[in-house]
């Protein structure tokens, strides 16, 4: 007997009821996306690990445990651990900022890091995300988290939290280092090992740290803006807030929230879930003033953010879940002269649009109407001796349990109703 072949640790089989929830949500950040003036973009999955290495910062976590790597002689490539660095690229090497000055970009698309895997954190991995190249606009921040606060709305996601902060310029930044590290310098013992790594290597990231002791250091710190943010930094930050003020969109005013990644200057934020454990966030993202031109390209700056689709997904309230629109309408035909028949009704309800299919197995009505309820049709279509007789289908609508007889004539006008 063949051996038998296993999905590979961390990654999952999306099966068609997930993969609906993946397309709705596709869906509907598109559709928003489009409403905001995002126009999509498609990149490589593999890219130069220089470009990582580079734009996230080589002493993050992503580049120097998490990337996987794919050796050639003339260049390393990775698998892309996120996007905002290939979008950038594709900026840069496409001549955007000539042939089109200020864009507004999104993608969707697989990531891949080699993490540990939980509930959560996969190793590969769905985002959805845009990044708007060409404007430091404190507007346009707003305009970023307006969308993010949209998306979820759109997918009736509640209990998510908006944390928002500004790291300032490279000068702030900095600033922000050294001060992060003289408060924490006495503190250090009562680090995790990691974190006391972190602690030169990269001592934001000592306050993304889930680890309970640590928790309890940074909980206990005092630092505040004016510790670190020139005055055009924080009035920038300032009128970020003001704006989205003004539109009503909620946040939380967080000077602990830190990103890892390098590239992030002035405004970043993340979105988190009270109901995901540990691993709460289910999107972020920020301003990177520098990256454009730390790529090659000139002084440009931009702002991005991604959602996490299986985060997303873990989110949705179960009840929300389980009520996702299915428009299927399933015939039965019971006999050789009502397939025949059915092949042609199927043929018309598909020609006007309507999502239809018809048993190819089961030849029972009882098996038949139990695939019908697998695959939550809303209604099934019985045709018998008698239907074709009447010229008439018999239709059950399946949530309400009421069954009808319906002409064949009128048949597609009424399932639209």
């Amino acid at each position: 007997m063949a051996a038998k072949f296993s999905v590979v640790r961390g990654t999952k089989d999306i099966l068609p009821a997930e993969a609906e929830r993946f397309n709705e949500i596709k869906s509907k950040a598109g559709n928003i996306f489009s409403v905001y003036g995002y126009r999509q973009i498609y990149t490589p999955i593999l890219e130069s690990k220089d470009l990582f290495i580079r734009s996230l910062g080589e002493e993050t976590e992503i580049v120097g445990k998490q990337m996987f790597l794919i050796q050639r002689e003339d260049n390393d490539l990775v698998l892309r651990p996120e996007a905002t660095a290939g979008v950038v690229r594709a900026y840069i090497e496409n001549n955007l900022a000539r042939t089109e000055g200020f864009v507004k970009l999104f993608y969707i698309g697989p990531m891949f890091r080699a993490e540990r895997p939980q509930k959560g954190r996969l190793r590969q991995f769905h985002h959805i995300g845009v990044e708007a190249i060409g404007s430091d606009d404190a507007s346009l921040d707003a305009e970023i988290i307006s969308l993010a606060d949209s998306i979820l709305k759109s997918l009736l996601i509640d209990g998510y939290e908006i944390k928002l902060n500004s790291l300032g310029c490279l000068s702030d930044k900095k600033r922000l280092s050294d001060t992060l590290r003289n408060i924490l310098s006495d503190k250090l013992n009562l680090l995790c090992d990691d974190c006391q790594g972190r602690y030169e290597r990269n001592v934001f990231r000592v306050l993304d740290c889930k680890n309970k002791a640590c928790r309890k250091v940074i909980s206990g710190l005092t630092l505040k803006r004016s510790d670190y943010l020139c005055d055009d930094c924080l009035a920038h930050f300032e009128s970020v807030l003001v704006n989205l003020d003004a539109i009503g969109v909620g946040y939380t005013d967080c000077v602990y929230l830190m990103r890892g990644l390098d590239y992030y200057t002035r405004t970043v934020f993340e979105i988190t879930h009270a109901g995901l454990g540990a691993q709460d966030a289910i999107g972020a993202g920020g301003r990177y003033d520098n990256l454009v031109e730390e790529l090659g390209g000139n002084k440009t700056p931009a702002i991005g953010f991604a959602f996490g689709v299986e985060r997303l997904i873990l989110a949705r309230n179960k009840e929300i879940e389980n009520t996702l629109d299915n428009n299927l309408v399933y015939i039965i035909p019971l006999g050789d002269a009502a397939k025949r028949e059915s092949f042609k009704i199927l043929s018309n309800l598909r020609a006007a649009g309507i999502i239809s299919d018809t048993v190819y197995t089961d030849k029972s009505l009882k098996g038949a109407m139990r695939k019908a309820n697998d695959l939550g049709a809303r209604f099934v279509l019985i045709v018998g001796d008698d239907e074709l007789a009447k010229n008439v289908v018999t239709v059950k609508d399946m949530k309400s349990g009421e069954q009808n007889q319906i002409s064949r004539n009128n048949l597609i006008e009424e399932l639209k109703c």
